[in-house]
């Protein structure tokens, strides 16, 4: 798959793998900006930690995103109004306050190089209809007394209608302050890192839980799942809670840089910011975002983002990358206790796509919880939070009509005109299969559906996948998961099938 501008910074030595039986107080799946700000916070204390991660330590979601910590969020903070009300919205508004707060704090205390610069954030949009949600926007933002102006100077992007900007917000390389706090981690006394190390099962055991990891039993007294997407559908019901949302990135070199990053409200949405490393100056681009079924001509989708930042830098993409957000019914984010009867499962998910300040809150509040210390932000993001018909009006729209939709257009259209007859989805022996030919005309056979929840896959001509697309679970041409929720493969023994 391709690789994003931020994993060439990835410089950790390759690390051991779950190879035996083990046990320990907690343990931490998914090695990102949430399952590392979770450990950071536990160093030095009495609880021993496993944490571990299905494929290289910070080389997923967080490796993908545009790497902004900003509190102004396109026109977030009405959304959540509309869904929870505005008490909700003030302390959301603080939550995102602290999460950038606790980075600037850690990358001092901790002399971490991760090119974290202040930046003007503005949401804007092209759109004359956005212009009465923009004045909302202005509203609320008042009531939380937020200090923001209106931008009348030349915009980078042409046909912009309306600009909220506000100062005292921040960009940095994600992968750069992940990876510096995953060494402190390493060297801690009470902690061991492991990649590679896939959890397939979570059972109960008396006061334990009994997580099996690459087919080894590591028991622990609590599990905290901080894997983008959680591999389970009970206990939470989280795909019930929450779709997924794909977007495209390209980051291209610019001569200058400018001291702003900005995201429109209209959808599919825009998105840029700069970035220098100190050598090299990046322009970084995001657009045609969409619901994971909706778009699935991957091609066509690359070549639009690559298309747009040449036309603003003059310069072709040097990376390109697409990348997968959980978003969630109701605009907040699941942090916490995944149930009220099970007090020792948290998880952490739904950042609807502003991973990196609300993976630093949920560090803070899981980590809060695990020893036992009193968080405000508990009760906003509790997973099992109530559900209001605001709520379960999105659900059916985003949710069911989302699956729904995926399901019917790969069982009325599963070849697509774009698969160019480098892959078919057919039947073999009354199975559903997807059959690739490689450049030497060889087939690879797979099963056509996803282990999790049973949908039917998509290939990916680009990266050469065959993609949930009502989850996001993707396999190589051969079957091995490369990407959850699904842990399962979908290999075929091609011994049991014939032409």
């Amino acid at each position: 798959m391709k690789k994003s501008l931020w994993q060439k910074y990835n410089d950790m030595k390759k690390l051991n793998s779950i190879n035996e039986n083990m046990s320990t107080d907690v343990l931490i799946i998914g090695a990102g900006i949430t399952g590392v700000s979770v450990a950071y916070n536990l160093i030095n204390h009495k609880e021993n930690v496993i944490l571990i991660d299905r494929n290289k330590c910070c080389d997923g979601v967080t490796a993908k995103s545009t790497g902004k910590l900003t509190y102004l969020q396109d026109l977030m903070y009405q959304k959540i109004v509309n869904t929870c009300g505005m008490n909700a919205a003030k302390l959301y508004y603080d939550a995102q306050k602290e999460a950038v707060r606790i980075v600037k704090k850690n990358v001092k205390n901790e002399n971490i190089d991760c090119d974290l610069k202040q930046s003007e954030s503005i949401a804007f949009t092209k759109n004359l209809k956005e212009l009465p949600k923009f004045e909302a926007e202005r509203r609320i933002l008042d009531e939380l007394d937020v200090n923001y102006s209106n931008l009348h100077n030349k915009f980078l992007l042409n046909d912009v209608k309306d600009v909220i900007k506000v100062k005292n917000t921040y960009v940095f390389n994600p992968v750069k302050y992940v990876i510096s706090l995953l060494k402190k981690v390493i060297n801690s006394s009470n902690i061991l890192v492991y990649e590679n190390s896939i959890a397939t099962k979570i059972k109960k055991e008396n006061d334990f839980f009994v997580v099996m990891v690459n087919g080894f039993e590591i028991k622990t007294k609590k599990v905290v799942i901080a894997c983008n997407y959680p591999f389970f559908t009970i206990p939470g019901l989280i795909p019930f809670k929450t779709y997924v949302e794909k977007s495209y990135i390209c980051a291209s070199k610019t001569d200058e840089t400018q001291n702003l990053n900005a995201i429109s409200s209209n959808y599919p949405c825009e998105s840029f910011r700069y970035y220098d490393d100190g050598k090299d100056k990046y322009f970084i681009y995001l657009n045609n975002s969409s619901k994971i079924c909706d778009k699935l001509n991957y091609e066509k989708n690359y070549k639009q983002c690559a298309k747009k930042i040449k036309e603003i830098t003059n310069n072709k993409p040097l990376y390109k990358w697409e990348n997968m957000d959980v978003l969630t019914n109701d605009n907040l984010p699941l942090i916490g206790r995944i149930s009220s009867y099970e007090k020792n499962v948290f998880i952490a998910t739904g950042y609807n796509t502003w991973g990196m300040t609300n993976g630093v809150i949920a560090g803070k509040i899981i980590s809060d919880l695990i020893l036992n210390k009193k968080n405000k932000y508990v009760d906003l993001f509790n997973p099992s939070r109530s559900i209001n018909f605001s709520k379960f009006k999105n659900f059916i729209t985003n949710t069911m009509i989302s699956n729904v939709k995926a399901y019917t257009f790969n069982l009325i259209k599963k070849n697509p005109s774009w698969y160019k007859n480098k892959a078919i989805v057919t039947k073999i022996n009354g199975k559903r299969v997807g059959v690739y030919f490689d450049s030497k005309g060889e087939k690879h056979v797979v099963s056509n559906i996803c282990p999790h929840l049973k949908c039917f896959l998509t290939f990916n001509e680009v990266d050469k996948t065959w993609d949930c697309p009502c989850h996001g679970s993707r396999f190589d041409v051969d079957g091995n998961c490369v990407k959850g929720p699904s842990v399962y493969d979908i290999k075929i023994d091609e011994t049991n099938i014939s032409n």
